[in-house]
């Protein structure tokens, strides 16, 4: 699943390349929307259930056949989910049994909504293999999934559960950061020679650059540094908000509901929902017309049950009587069915998404191991508009703005590319401070006098925070990270339990301090207790893909070793 297009969220399935000879040599698949002959190489991230909470349709196809039922007054009992992967990044409290709500207001859990995407995505990505592969199995395939970068630790693992739901092994599943995926998909481009689009040089070793994922739902930042042997690595933690291409929809729907009314807007979208999507589809055509050079108006076709509408919850009173009323009278009209907006206007409608977009960067250009980037890498579905690509190019006048030609597929293909080559990410920014929980000998000249216990008469600090890796600490991915040494404090003592912690803050103190939050336990047995106390276990934490390894190693019977994987939904 990868976060896609300007102005909506949309999803890919992908052929993999046959050869590794030529990275780009990808296959895409194509999607038919029921009706208007719209052809395209993404599909909004719809999903449609029945009655009885059974999958039935996802894409296009959910969005047609959701919109035929209501148009039969039968979608009541239906489960209708749209731009759903966003829940992800707002929901704090995400579990594996956490509900979602669908268009109207019933809940489903969302493990189930997610899996049932990615399956329905895998079936068809099979199917279209075994017409080109005849022999191709599905243990044959390497299964990539893609996350935003900023997304939390939680979500990431929520949508590797969900997919390992779906039927995909665990062993053939990689989770790629859509930035990271993006960039692996630009280091392969030819290079362009133009003066305005030019990679030349930018992916040099030591070279530095920053990677802006502007998606549908969410901008996705990230800035990346060339290692001599090729791969990238993070030098900045994953950053970035929800002011992707569909603030842009939010807008127009916005500039709708200046002039009919809130009231209005809602029950036309709740009764007419067939209505409803064909003038988002319409809008989502027309606004990729929509330039910094645009003069002529831009016409919408409004549906005529919004009118009819108005007139029902204002009687004696018609649409085009409100457009002549609202603070936008002298920039449209509004004549029977078809509403026409000055250029103008129409560029305002991308203020929202663009200010945030811009005033984040230059934000992050102040920071020291950002000030020095002299590239931006833009990417992603929204890139491709006119209007972001205006502004930031105007606003980093003195920065080499990149945008390659296929911008909205740059991470789906990137995504393939790293599956053949997970390698090429080499290192990371630690999204947040890592450790286990310990006792020490009390010393009341540094430890408050609450946490002090008694063990055997001796007295010990509780609680305190031993840190293994900080937030903003550059990780190796797939490498062993700051390995310790921790002992047993009693002669007969059989096991060591680890309890593993994370915080917000670079310097937690003790694991109850405010940001802190426990992970889980680990636990080593040691049976052979002839050395009494002089006896221990080295811990290291090994983070690979988006995962993260505990491994705990008897430091006298190396042999004797366990390992968990931290779960951040327990």
């Amino acid at each position: 699943m990868e976060r896609g297009a300007q102005r909506r969220k949309n999803v890919h399935s992908e052929v993999v390349r046959p050869t590794v000879k030529d990275p780009l040599k990808i296959s895409t698949a194509t999607w038919k929307a029921g009706s208007g002959g719209l052809v395209s190489l993404k599909t909004p991230t719809c999903i449609l259930f029945d009655s009885l909470g059974k999958f039935h349709s996802f894409g296009y196809e959910a969005e047609e056949n959701y919109s035929n039922l209501a148009l039969d007054d039968e979608h009541h009992d239906w489960f209708y989910f749209s731009r759903f992967k966003m829940i992800l990044y707002n929901k704090k409290d995400l579990s594996r049994e956490t509900l979602i709500e669908d268009d109207k207001g019933k809940k489903i859990k969302a493990i189930e909504v997610f899996s049932s995407a990615i399956g329905y995505l895998k079936k068809r990505l099979v199917t279209d293999c075994k017409k080109q592969i005849t022999e191709i199995e599905e243990s044959d395939m390497m299964w990539v999934l893609t996350v935003p970068a900023i997304w939390d630790d939680k979500s990431k693992q929520f949508m590797r559960e969900a997919a390992e739901q779906a039927c995909i092994c665990r062993e053939r599943l990689v989770i790629a950061l859509e930035p990271e995926a993006a960039s692996l998909f630009c280091m392969h481009l030819p290079v362009q020679k133009d003066s305005v689009n030019s990679t030349f040089g930018v992916f040099k070793s030591g070279k530095k650059y920053m990677v802006v994922d502007a998606g549908g739902g969410t901008v996705d930042i990230t800035v990346h540094e060339v290692r001599d042997n090729g791969s990238v690595k993070e030098l900045n933690k994953a950053n970035g908000g929800d002011w992707g291409g569909t603030k842009v929809d939010a807008s127009f729907k916005g500039l709708l509901v200046d002039i009919v009314g809130k009231d209005v807007m809602e029950t036309f979208i709740s009764k007419n929902k067939y209505d409803f999507l064909h003038l988002m589809r319409d809008f989502e055509v027309k606004k990729s017309t929509i330039n910094p050079e645009l003069n002529d108006r831009v016409t919408f076709t409004i549906p005529v049950s919004l009118s009819e509408t108005f007139s029902e919850k204002n009687p004696g009173s018609i649409i085009t009587d409100a457009a002549l009323n609202s603070k936008y009278k002298i920039q449209l009209t509004w004549k029977k069915d078809k509403l026409r907006i000055e250029a103008k206007l129409a560029r305002t409608l991308f203020d929202e998404s663009c200010k945030h977009i811009v005033d984040h960067l230059k934000e992050l250009f102040m920071h020291p191991s950002v000030k020095d980037v002299s590239s931006i890498l833009l990417v992603g579905g929204f890139a491709e508009s006119p209007m972001l690509q205006s502004v930031v190019r105007e606003a980093f006048i003195n920065k080499n703005v990149i945008i390659p030609k296929e911008a909205g597929l740059a991470v789906l293909k990137g995504a393939v590319i790293c599956g053949h080559e997970p390698q090429n990410i080499s290192g990371r920014i630690c999204r947040y401070t890592y450790g286990v929980k310990v006792n020490n000998k009390f010393d009341g000249t540094i430890h408050p006098h609450f946490k002090k216990i008694l063990h055997n008469n001796i007295e010990y600090c509780d609680d305190i925070f031993n840190i293994h890796v900080r937030v903003g600490q550059i990780v190796k991915v797939g490498e062993p990270q700051v390995t310790q040494t921790y002992t047993v404090i009693e002669a007969d003592q059989k096991s060591i339990e680890f309890k593993i912690y994370t915080s917000k803050n670079t310097e937690p103190t003790f694991v109850t301090d405010e940001g802190c939050k426990y992970l889980g336990t680990l636990t080593i047995d040691m049976p052979d207790t002839s050395k009494g106390t002089n006896r221990g276990a080295i811990v290291h934490m090994t983070f690979s893909g988006t995962e993260i390894t505990v491994t705990a190693v008897d430091r006298d019977n190396p042999e004797r070793s366990v390992s968990t994987k931290v779960d951040f939904l327990g």
